[in-house]
């Protein structure tokens, strides 16, 4: 399973999914499936940017 380091300034999601093995495997699935092309790259795109105006995220 990849691990996603803990460099610059880290955060719970990073730690979250580092251990709690059933959160990382959900979200490495999902990311497999947006990665195979289930979702366009376009709806993927707009959906992480609604996802950055709406949490004010630093993409």
């Amino acid at each position: 399973m990849a691990r996603i380091p803990y460099t610059g300034e880290g955060n719970n999601f990073r730690r979250i999914l580092n251990h709690a093995p059933a959160v990382s495997a959900a979200y490495w699935e999902l990311r497999k499936q947006l990665n195979e092309g289930a979702v366009s790259a376009k709806l993927r795109m707009l959906s992480f940017l609604s996802s950055d105006l709406v949490n004010r995220c630093r993409y």
